[in-house]
């Protein structure tokens, strides 16, 4: 039965290079995440250390909801203006 890693992987190796989908990277990337779960489990003993973790928490609930920005589609110049245009509106008084 597999455990959660290996659903995680099954679900996202898609995105990495093909090269790279292999059971090596696979077990480099479990070593990785062991490793990081580790030091955070470590980092809890302490109020600077669960400020850390809740902190990386926040930063990771950001990035998860910008997800896909950055691979959308360049806007036309004539939507660049259309909302510039927008923008300046709201802003006069």
């Amino acid at each position: 039965m597999p455990d959660w890693f290996d659903a995680y992987w099954e679900a996202n190796k898609f995105r990495l290079p093909i090269f790279m989908r292999n059971d090596n990277t696979k077990q480099i990337a479990r070593s990785l995440v062991d490793g990081m779960i580790q030091t955070m489990a470590q980092q809890a003993t302490t109020p600077t250390g669960i400020r850390a973790l809740i902190s990386f928490a926040k930063i990771t609930a950001v990035l998860k909801s910008t997800k896909g920005v950055m691979e959308s589609a360049d806007p036309t110049p004539e939507e660049v203006a259309e909302a510039v245009r927008r923008l300046a509106e709201r802003v006069r008084p």
